[in-house]
């Protein structure tokens, strides 16, 4: 990366746009579901994941290979994160899962910037925020004190996550 960031590249091109559009889509939508934890607030996630796929497909080329796999590499993970958000609630034995959704989804999202690096390389800095989602996600599994907070920890590290591919993908 050049020492000086052409601020044009970092908001006109269609990567770029992703990055800023999912960082603040997701940082909404974490704070609105640390504020209201009830089943409801399914809906809001799918209308999220339905304007950020959405709007990928849009500006994405999607007739190039790579673009389809960059694309499944988050639709994938996305559709079975809210089939086990929608499940938990109606499965008995995934109901454990109600109180740790937040870090269940830092987890889900580990994986798509895994799967995303894997088809789009350079990979280092998809890697490197796959590794604190999911170090997040499990601390968040583990320590009792971050269970309230871990929308807000949610928050925080998906928004850091995009923004660190929106200045280290895009310039």
């Amino acid at each position: 990366m050049d020492s000086k960031l052409d601020f044009r590249s970092l908001v006109g091109e269609s990567r770029s746009q992703v990055y800023l559009l999912w960082a603040v889509l997701t940082g909404v939508g974490y704070a609105a579901t640390h504020l209201y934890q009830q089943q409801l607030i399914n809906v809001l996630w799918l209308v999220v994941s339905i304007i950020g796929l959405g709007f990928m497909s849009k500006v994405m080329p999607m007739r190039v290979t790579q673009m389809k796999k960059i694309y499944l590499a988050w639709l994938v993970p996305i559709t079975c994160g809210i089939a086990v958000s929608v499940s938990v609630f109606y499965i008995d034995t995934l109901a454990v899962l109600i109180g740790y959704l937040g870090a269940f989804w830092l987890v889900v999202q580990s994986v798509g910037f895994f799967w995303n690096g894997v088809v789009d390389p350079p990979s280092k800095w998809y890697f490197i925020v796959a590794g604190v989602n999911l170090a997040a996600g499990i601390l968040c599994f583990m320590i009792d004190a971050l269970e309230p907070i871990q929308y807000l920890v949610a928050a925080a590290v998906t928004v850091w996550s995009m923004l660190m591919l929106w200045i280290y993908r895009t310039s």
